[in-house]
């Protein structure tokens, strides 16, 4: 228990409370650095003429609103300061991080150009950092989230490795196609202890009493920073890694 306390930290700060705004027909805000820096779009969330919460790509000067952008993840929360966009700096392209539940953060990635607003992939940085853990995990069947293992049936799929936390967001733009990324997220490892394969990005216990199962089980935290650099056809790479040093606090 102490083990996973200690490992949870990293992603207490992506997982507070439901954020929630009750808008008015009609009304659409901008989110946190929604506006971009040559002030002709912004980011606003909002209902739809059915009520649906959405985020749009909006023209800054009319009001009017260009298109919805699907890839955010909007399955929490709805005040748009949960929502948090990162512009690159010539405005041709923006990320924004938004929670699809208190535990999973995603980051989505736009290149915006003749009005529209077009995905880029986002990049990973864990099998680029630690590729010795991805194997690991990969040999185990992969690294099922909790919607995969319970998408059947109650009892559960039976799985050797999983993930039980994500957070993904642009840190900071270095150029116009240059970034800074963080990533973080909490997995459980079966029968295979990961300490030697998550190296300096993190922490690897073994969790006693934790489970019913013969097999021992370990919980895994990490959190990287990484270079990455836009390239063509929508695509992205990451250049480099380096973990995140846990900044130690005055008494």
């Amino acid at each position: 228990m102490k083990a996973a306390v200690a490992l949870s930290l990293v992603f207490v700060a992506h997982a507070g409370a439901t954020a929630t705004y009750d808008y008015k027909p009609g009304e659409f805000l901008v989110i946190d650095g929604g506006t971009s820096p040559d002030k002709k779009f912004s980011i606003v969330a909002g209902k739809n003429k059915a009520g649906e919460f959405e985020v749009y790509l909006r023209d800054a000067h009319t009001k009017k609103l260009i298109g919805q952008l699907e890839e955010v993840a909007t399955g929490l929360d709805s005040a748009p300061d949960a929502y948090h966009a990162h512009w690159a700096p010539d405005s041709k392209h923006v990320g924004i991080t938004s929670r699809a539940d208190r535990h999973w953060a995603d980051n989505a990635i736009y290149r915006i150009e003749n009005r529209r607003a077009y995905p880029v992939k986002t990049p990973e940085l864990i099998c680029h950092a630690v590729p010795e853990f991805c194997q690991l995990t990969k040999e185990l069947g992969g690294a099922l989230t909790e919607d995969q293992i319970y998408a059947e049936d109650t009892v559960g799929k039976p799985w050797k490795a999983r993930q039980n936390s994500s957070y993904s967001g642009i840190v900071k733009w270095i150029s116009p196609t240059r970034f800074v990324l963080r990533e973080e997220s909490q997995r459980q490892v079966k029968e295979r202890d990961p300490s030697a394969t998550i190296g300096q990005y993190g922490a690897a216990e073994k969790l006693e009493d934790e489970s019913d199962e013969a097999a021992p089980l370990f919980h895994v935290g990490f959190d990287a920073e990484g270079e990455c650099e836009l390239l063509p056809n929508d695509n992205s790479r990451v250049l480099n890694t380096q973990p995140v040093k846990e900044q130690k606090t005055k008494e």
